[in-house]
């Protein structure tokens, strides 16, 4: 897997790659599309198209793979690291709460302000998550 010899070459953290380097090659995809539709006047579709992504990423991204493997083992246990998985959890649910928040602040309209405290939230994720990565706050 190129992103984590990658990773191993470069000393960067396994999480840290899956949330910059491959949540970007998977996501960028999403966001031009929605981004050429939101274009064409359909900002409807735009926000679909971005919980959609997301609620297959979760739903048949993470359960494909354990349903799988859990044929291959006939039904033994799968261990996942679960190190930090419950706060997690709640900054993903913080999160929602928060872009819920800010388009009821902007009358439910994808606005430039909208968009930018989206783009600040994304970055406060992200810088957590790295320090966490390297300084463990989880484990």
């Amino acid at each position: 897997d190129w992103s984590r010899s990658l990773g191993c070459i470069l000393n960067i953290d396994p999480a840290v790659m899956g949330l910059t380097l491959l949540a970007a090659g998977t996501s960028v995809p999403d966001a031009m599309a929605s981004l050429l539709v939101a274009q064409d006047g359909e900002g409807d579709m735009a926000v679909s198209n971005a919980i959609g992504s997301n609620v297959f990423d979760i739903l048949i991204g993470l359960g494909a793979p354990w349903v799988l493997s859990a044929i291959i083992s006939k039904g033994a246990p799968i261990d996942v690291c679960s190190d930090g998985i419950t706060l997690a959890v709640l900054i993903l649910v913080g999160i929602l709460g928060f872009v819920i928040g800010v388009l009821a602040l902007s009358g439910w309209k994808l606005s430039p302000k909208a968009g930018g405290a989206m783009f600040c939230m994304y970055f406060a994720f992200l810088i957590y998550s790295i320090l966490d990565a390297y300084l463990h706050f989880t484990r």
